[in-house]
């Protein structure tokens, strides 16, 4: 181990070895990096429900650098990464010394489409976030046909890196009070797929008794692009790729227990349909809704649309959700390539949730409609592309967190809502720097940077700085919630009511 300051805790498995570094304010925190949580999820138990882990393999296990991140192509090199032995959590807490009374709990969830990502400190390192005296817990959950692969007849309920995150929560409940975190005050909160997934186990009876406030950002489970359609089919599609003899579902299940894991990620694609590649979000294994015995790892019972008409299916837990202005400009790094195929077929972006045939006269009509509204008579041009930016914004995203804004505020009226627009172009909005993109406004993703230290980008911004001040008032709203469910307490004066 490197000589360098160590803290030593005892959880429930072990002794895990953490290192002391400098916060920006010059501070103390204390960082466990790459906590192992379940059994390494190879062998018999791919694409299965993740086991418990009862014991460190080591008395004093060794945190103080990350371990593998989840098998996948990694978004910024395209490069394939990680491993399958990969179930692994970060603990970030400032100071040890106990204080009057344990801090709240920050749990975050990563985005990146169910396909890519993960929690280390590259993109989510929450130095900002501690400075406000909270604990925070970054993990890692399997991705693509690992993560979410469905074959129910063979035992596969799917929705493994799911379960993956409940299993999270359930250690935090062990474990977080052995740093100095409170158990009972823990808000679950993520971005994108994270989001999407924060708002399945918001909705899921069997993770709502672990965490006590939820914040969503850009994403929330009833978007159109979160729940698996024909999941089953495309899992034996996903087999056939690799070997077309696969007929039964037994030949399906032994074909890809024993394919490489880069096979499995590099076919996924191919299992797409045709409606799916046409609408632009190339996302092939994600959530599904677990059919048949419903058990104490079933987070998806039912259909989250379904869901979030029960009344008071959401205890009282509260909730912050919300998007970018400009979140469609991620979509516009592939759009941009085909601006005659959205010119010539806008019926493309009509949403399933309306109720017209696909290539029927009304649906045509109605695309035309959807050009002329947002990109006038010129249609789509290279001149009206920051206007095809805020069609894929709302497509994916505005229209349906209005939906859900107004469903939970109908059928969930004991779980208090915020609902906010982040706007701010800056000097922190490094997705937008990171992939070259130039229309006005705040990408998918961009407000991460206003939390979180982006280490990959290896650029900051001072205090007194105007993104500095954002990101102040980004991460002082947040942890307002976490402390009190409220991110703008009345006697908090730091924040402009």
């Amino acid at each position: 181990m490197r000589n360098i300051d160590r803290v030593n805790v005892k959880v429930h498995q072990g002794t895990v070895s953490g290192v002391k570094e400098k916060l920006p304010n010059g501070d103390m925190f204390c960082a466990f990096r790459g906590i192992p949580y379940a059994k390494p999820p190879v062998g018999e138990l791919r694409f299965r429900a993740p086991q418990p882990l009862e014991r460190f393999p080591y008395p004093v296990l060794d945190c103080s650098t990350e371990r593998d991140v989840c098998f996948s192509r990694n978004m910024f090199t395209q490069e394939l990464e990680g491993s399958e032995d990969c179930l692994h959590l970060n603990v970030y807490t400032p100071g040890m010394d106990k204080r009057d009374k344990p801090l709240p709990v920050m749990v975050f969830i990563h985005g990146g489409a169910f396909l890519f990502g993960s929690g280390n400190g590259d993109c989510y390192s929450p130095e900002y976030l501690l400075q406000e005296e909270v604990i925070v817990v970054t993990l890692n959950y399997r991705l693509g046909s690992l993560g979410f692969l469905h074959l129910p007849s063979q035992g596969i309920e799917g929705n493994a890196g799911l379960k993956d995150q409940l299993l999270v929560l359930r250690w935090v409940q062990q474990n977080i009070a052995q740093f100095n975190g409170d158990p009972n005050n823990v808000t679950l909160f993520g971005e994108s797929a994270g989001a999407a997934s924060v708002h399945l186990h918001m909705l899921s009876p069997v993770s709502q008794k672990y965490f006590h406030k939820a914040i969503c950002q850009s994403g929330i489970s009833t978007m159109e692009w979160v729940m698996q359609q024909d999941s089953v089919n495309r899992t034996r599609s996903l087999a056939r790729h690799i070997n077309a003899d696969a007929k039964t579902d037994e030949q399906v299940y032994q074909t890809l227990m024993q394919a490489d894991k880069a096979e499995l990620m590099g076919l996924m694609i191919n299992t797409l349909s045709a409606d799916e590649k046409r609408r632009g979000l190339p996302m092939p294994f994600k959530p599904v809704v677990e059919e048949g015995q419903h058990d104490a790892n079933t987070v998806v019972p039912v259909h989250p649309f379904v869901a979030m008409q029960q009344p008071g299916r959401v205890s009282s837990i509260p909730i912050i959700f919300g998007n970018n202005d400009r979140e469609g400009t991620i979509m516009m790094m592939d759009a941009i390539k085909k601006l005659d195929l959205y010119d010539n077929d806008m019926a493309r972006m009509i949403p399933r949730t309306v109720n017209v045939a696909p290539g029927s006269a009304a649906s045509e009509e109605l695309a035309k409609e959807v050009k002329q509204f947002y990109c006038g008579t010129k249609g789509v041009t290279k001149e009206t592309v920051n206007q095809l930016a805020d069609l894929m914004t709302d497509y994916h995203f505005g229209i349906l967190a209005n939906t859900c804004a107004e469903l939970h505020a109908r059928y969930q009226p004991n779980s208090p809502m915020f609902y906010y627009q982040f706007s701010y172009d800056g000097e922190l909005n490094m997705y937008k720097k990171l992939l070259q993109l130039t229309i006005p406004g705040a990408c998918h993703a961009d407000e991460l940077s206003y939390m979180f230290l982006m280490r990959l980008a290896n650029f900051d911004v001072k205090s007194d700085t105007e993104a500095g001040r954002v990101r102040h008032l980004m991460c002082r709203l947040w942890t307002n919630f976490a402390k009190y469910g409220h991110p703008t307490p009345a006697d908090d004066r730091s924040v402009p009511q």
